[in-house]
């Protein structure tokens, strides 16, 4: 009983490290497919191609481990949501759009789910760690549950806030610059700032429970 809560704080201090593959694989190789294409004059083929390589990933994934992780789960709708907007309207710039929609589709989710006692925020972590929120848990920071409920409240704002701002970015950047302007700022506002959200994320949650050990019950 006594090493459970030094797992809950290293939990929260580790953080995630960078996963250089999944930017390969996952970001890089979809860009650069539909950008040489763009620059055959098949931007189409381009951006079918992407979307092509992006349900593969998927789906060996979900082959390798043979079960739906967490997040792979989640992206399977806006890639169908790409494959499909992009079959109908039969144009590469609902690909390139797709960035800011579903940017603004997680920025409602997040904010919506403040309306609930459990944010999404918290929901995610409490899946990937169910020890979270339990009683040994609130007593080893000696905080109330308020408390423990106040930092998923607070990340939750923050992510939502970030998503907003990223699909205003890419909505702007993709009516007045140049495409290759465009395609980068499509890359770094995406896995990158995902990896930064995460580490700000796992760090969080503790830095604001040793605080509030201090706060008033």
């Amino acid at each position: 009983m006594t090493d459970q809560p030094q797992t809950f704080f290293n939990w929260q201090s580790s953080g995630p490290g960078v996963p250089w593959r999944q930017l390969i694989l996952g970001v890089l190789v979809p860009i650069t497919l539909f950008y040489v294409c763009h620059r055959l004059g098949q931007s189409l083929l381009g951006a079918l191609l992407a979307i092509g390589w992006s349900i593969s990933l998927l789906s060996f994934k979900y082959w390798r481990s043979r079960r739906l992780e967490l997040f792979p789960a989640l992206a399977i709708p806006i890639v169908l949501i790409e494959l499909i907007g992009t079959l109908i309207t039969r144009s590469p710039d609902f690909y390139l759009a797709s960035a800011a929609i579903e940017n603004s589709l997680w920025g409602v989710l997040f904010l919506g789910s403040l309306l609930f006692t459990r944010p999404l925020i918290q929901i995610f972590a409490e899946l990937l760690d169910p020890s979270l929120g339990s009683t040994e848990f609130l007593n080893h920071f000696k905080m109330p549950e308020k408390h423990y409920r106040s930092a998923w409240r607070i990340l939750t704002a923050v992510w939502a806030g970030i998503s907003f701002v990223k699909a205003a970015v890419l909505i702007v950047s993709q009516l007045k610059l140049p495409l290759e302007a465009f395609l980068a700022i499509r890359t770094a506002s995406g896995f990158p700032v995902l990896v930064v959200m995460l580490m700000f994320s796992y760090r969080f949650p503790g830095w604001y429970w040793r605080r509030a050990k201090d706060m008033p019950k």
